[in-house]
């Protein structure tokens, strides 16, 4: 496989992943809709990437953690790179919601990662949405 066959095939595997990412997202809108979650409910979000590149692990984690509480471990011949809100609450429109998922798939693409599973809880009710279990058309 040339450089550039390579590209390619990372290119569209990444295009893929930001496909489901963004259909699960819209998946979890309807869920929170349906619990009568809106743009004014505090909520939390946790999210994870994973790489082999220990160097994508650090980058990402350092970008990140202007904003986020993060941590990284190693697991196998991956790094895990977690990321959350906590303490802290955010309030999620529909739109911002989806822009958050774009804006994680596009920077796990900058550095090697891939945007793994991300989950949103309302700490007042306990309720959690997550990504993990939810089937596209892209799976």
């Amino acid at each position: 496989m040339t450089e550039h066959e390579a590209q390619k095939t990372w290119d569209e595997y990444h295009e893929r992943i930001k496909n489901r990412r963004l259909a699960e997202a819209k998946i979890i809108n309807l869920e929170l809709e349906k619990h009568n979650i809106t743009s004014e409910t505090d909520l939390v979000l946790d999210f994870r990437f994973f790489t082999p590149k220990e160097e994508g692990a650090k980058g990402i984690y350092d970008q990140l953690s202007e904003n986020y509480e993060m941590s990284i471990e190693r697991n196998g011949n991956y790094w895990l790179i977690k990321g959350t809100t906590r303490p802290y609450t955010v309030n999620l429109s529909t739109e911002q919601h989806l822009g958050w998922v774009e804006f994680m798939h596009d920077v796990s693409l900058s550095y090697g990662c891939i945007f793994s599973t991300w989950s949103i809880t309302d700490p007042k009710t306990n309720n959690v949405w997550s990504n993990e279990n939810i089937e596209t058309e892209f799976d």
